[in-house]
């Protein structure tokens, strides 16, 4: 708890710095019709608040740490950073996101719950690019992605605690988040950006990896990403029903058809999380399961929820045009 009492205001008072810094600095997130329908500029560099208060909690006391998992985590950071400024093309991002994947999975932050040693480098690899990618796709509502990612590190160091794992970097992303979303709730005055959501999904892939070292636990953890995951999928398989590449933009995600619904944005994210915090309390549970329960359970629960949105025609994209939030990468 030391660490959360750390992380927590060490982001919210960087959150003010940067608030500051950002229009000095030209960092905004100007409004696009067609793209950003925000009202008014934004500063983008939520992500280094995050990152500061992740990196003064985890440095309290002795870094926890394996040098690989400070270059992932931080340098994928970096990486939304530089798309927040440059623009980089999807291949070059994507390429970086698995190039730093393999730097965890080098240095032995594999999936090793997985039988063999190719499918522990595989998975941790892909696991760490999607959850990149999943928690910037889901970043284009106010209070969404640092919400949730508030819920998934509580439930990933939960995982982490009952499995004797450290939970010290799960602990820490969710108390900045927290800290942070002080400034992103609804109306934001402070947007995550790139790099915020980048570093998000790199840490959260990370502490999923050590939570889980046995099936249950690995299976347990991943599912506290929840709508994370669920939207990517969803949005692999809305993109690939609609012949579409899937580094095309979109505005379908599950967030852009609530609202195409007539949710407000609070309710909304009262859906987002409740539906998030479900899929964590089911891996919570299974975790403590025998391998052939656990993965039952959350499997059951992933099928079910793909095959409810998918009959409520969320795969179908209603209410999706054809630009908005990023693809993949």
């Amino acid at each position: 708890m030391i660490r959360a009492a750390v992380a927590f205001p060490v982001a919210l008072a960087v959150g003010f710095a940067v608030r500051w810094a950002a229009p000095r600095l030209g960092a905004m997130d100007r409004p696009d019709a067609a793209l950003k329908p925000h009202a008014r500029p934004v500063p983008y560099l939520g992500g280094v608040a995050v990152g500061a208060g992740a990196a003064a909690a985890l440095a309290w006391g002795g870094w926890p740490l394996p040098w690989a998992v400070a270059v992932a985590v931080f340098g994928v950071g970096l990486v939304g950073l530089a798309d927040d400024v440059f623009r980089l093309p999807p291949a070059a991002r994507l390429a970086a996101e698995l190039g730093l994947g393999l730097v965890l999975a080098g240095w032995g932050i594999r999936a090793t719950a997985l039988p063999g040693a190719a499918l522990a480098w595989t998975g941790a690899v892909l696991l760490f690019a999607a959850t990149v990618n999943a928690v910037n796709m889901v970043d284009g509502m106010d209070g969404l992605a640092a919400g949730l990612a508030v819920i998934s590190g509580v439930g990933v160091a939960m995982v982490a605690a009952g499995a004797d794992r450290s939970s010290s970097l799960a602990i820490a992303l969710a108390a900045a988040s927290a800290g942070f979303l002080y400034h992103n709730l609804p109306p934001a005055r402070l947007f995550l950006g790139d790099s915020g959501a980048y570093l998000l999904g790199g840490g959260l892939a990370v502490a999923v990896l050590a939570a889980g070292r046995t099936v249950p636990a690995l299976a347990g953890a991943a599912s506290c990403l929840g709508l994370y995951l669920l939207d990517l999928v969803l949005s692999v398989l809305r993109r690939t029903v609609g012949r579409v590449p899937v580094m095309v933009n979109d505005r379908g995600h599950i967030y852009d058809q609530l609202r195409a619904r007539g949710l407000s944005v609070s309710e909304c994210l009262a859906v987002s999380y409740a539906i998030h915090a479900v899929l964590g309390a089911i891996g919570l549970a299974a975790a403590a399961l025998p391998v052939p329960a656990a993965l039952a359970t959350t499997g059951g629960a992933w099928a079910l929820a793909v095959a409810g949105l998918f009959a409520g025609g969320f795969v179908s994209g209603r209410g999706a045009g054809p630009q908005g939030d990023r693809g993949l990468a």
